[in-house]
């Protein structure tokens, strides 16, 4: 059973002659939704569990849920591009508009079949937008059968109404936090220095691994990607990067959609502000931390067989993949080889900067 059931109310809109109509929309678009918002991934919710997902989704900064009639649940990125001209905070314009390095993906966007503008600029009657308190009244709308399944649900128009009354907050979160392993490895990558190994522990050694933790797994979101395999994988990703606080998780086996965000429970201590109550999302109640894959990603400067790439870095990553005449790829280096790549190529940007700057 979807979350949301019942029909949808017929769209009313204003008449256009044909000339009006010919007008690209972009030109009167409000905040540029398709620039300010990034898909990051959809799914269906059915149970307590996938519910109890969304929930811990809605606790991160910049995150907002929107909904779809036949209850499928989308998650996005809320932030503008950093190639957005914010001084003017009604009509935001493209910076590199029309350049080399704009997107494939926003050069032959189709404006005439825009989806963002309708469903994101202000409430739809065809799309609902969530945050955390309007998340909340839903979910106590919900009913559920003995397997936690979810077996009674709101009729769509009757959700409309009631999370009108709820307005989402405007304006974005700008604390992007910096990220001191990242910056490290940079720097260790300027000087070829290597981060110490940790000492060998035996078996009984691990009592808390939580114990000391930076809280890597409450300020990182990570959705799986496939692994590009053309061309217009790789133009996707360097859309995705122009968002500040996005990265990509590169590994053998599979690639990741990184966000850099943190969750409003987090405390100033790195500790859980719901710690034990009953509003504590299950996923992280249940969490066990001597499986965590967070640490070993995000704690390291430069964990094994996984490379983090952001916008400053992808460049150097796309001179180490080749292509067909198709477009498809035909030589994807190991993972180890692309970070010995982009570490050397940051070495020389280093030098060719030095030797450029004047004499002190």
């Amino acid at each position: 059973m979807g979350l949301v059931t019942g029909g949808n109310p017929e769209r009313v809109a204003r008449k256009l002659t044909l000339l009006e109509a010919r007008e690209s929309p972009c030109m009167s678009c409000v905040a540029a939704p398709c620039c300010t918002h990034l898909p990051l991934h959809t799914f269906q919710v059915r149970t307590l569990l996938e519910l109890d997902h969304a929930s811990y989704l809605l606790n991160f900064s910049r995150i907002r849920l929107g909904l779809h009639p036949n209850g499928d649940f989308s998650v996005y990125y809320r932030y503008p591009c950093r190639f957005l001209d914010r001084s003017d905070p009604v009509s935001y314009r493209c910076q590199i508009h029309g350049r080399p390095e704009q997107p494939s993906i926003c050069v032959h966007y189709n404006p005439y079949a825009c989806w963002y503008r309708p469903a994101l600029s202000a409430d739809s009657a065809h799309f609902i937008q969530l945050d955390w308190r309007r998340f909340e009244r839903l979910a106590e709308r919900l009913e559920f059968d003995d397997r936690r399944d979810i077996v009674g649900v709101p009729v769509w128009s009757s959700v409309l109404e009631e999370l009108a009354a709820l307005p989402l907050e405007p304006g974005f979160d700008d604390d992007l936090t910096p990220d001191p392993v990242f910056d490290g490895w940079l720097t260790a990558s300027a000087t070829g220095a290597v981060e110490p190994a940790a000492a060998p522990r035996g078996y009984g050694d691990f009592v808390d691994p939580c114990a000391g933790c930076a809280a890597f797994c409450c300020t990182t979101l990570v959705f799986p990607l496939a692994v590009p395999v053309g061309r217009v994988n790789f133009d996707y990703l360097q859309f995705a990067l122009g968002f500040p606080g996005v990265e990509v998780g590169v590994s053998d086996g599979q690639w990741l959609l990184v966000v850099k965000s943190r969750c409003r429970h987090l405390g100033a201590d790195n500790r859980c502000a719901i710690y034990g109550r009953p509003e504590r999302p299950m996923l992280c109640k249940y969490f066990d931390a001597t499986s965590c894959s967070y640490v070993a990603r995000f704690g390291k400067q430069r964990p094994r067989g996984f490379l983090r790439v952001r916008h400053e870095q992808y460049p150097w990553l796309l001179e180490a993949v080749r292509f067909d005449d198709e477009g498809q790829l035909t030589h994807l280096p190991p993972t180890e080889t692309l970070r010995e790549h982009i570490e050397t190529r940051w070495r020389e940007a280093l030098s060719a900067a030095a030797a450029e700057a004047p004499d002190a």
